[in-house]
C-alpha cells in the first residue's frame, strides 16, 4: 500500500511540475546522481577558493 501511495505521488508530482512549466518531461538518466555529486564537489571546491584556501588533490582514494 506504501508503494502504491509513493507511486502515485511521484506521478503527481510530474504531472504538476509539467502542468506549471508547460515543457514535456524527460528522464534525468543512469548517471544523474553521479553528475549531481561532481557538481556539488567542484561548487564547494570554487567556493573554497574564493574564500582563499588553496585546493590541491590528494593521493588518497575513497572507498
Amino acid at each position: 500500500m506504501k508503494g502504491r501511495i509513493a507511486f502515485a505521488h511521484l506521478l503527481l508530482t510530474i504531472a504538476y511540475n509539467i502542468l506549471k512549466t508547460g515543457e514535456p518531461y524527460h528522464e534525468l538518466g543512469s548517471n544523474y546522481l553521479e553528475e549531481k555529486q561532481n557538481n556539488k564537489e567542484l561548487k564547494m571546491i570554487e567556493y573554497l577558493k574564493m574564500k582563499g584556501y588553496s585546493i590541491a588533490p590528494s593521493k588518497q582514494q575513497n572507498a
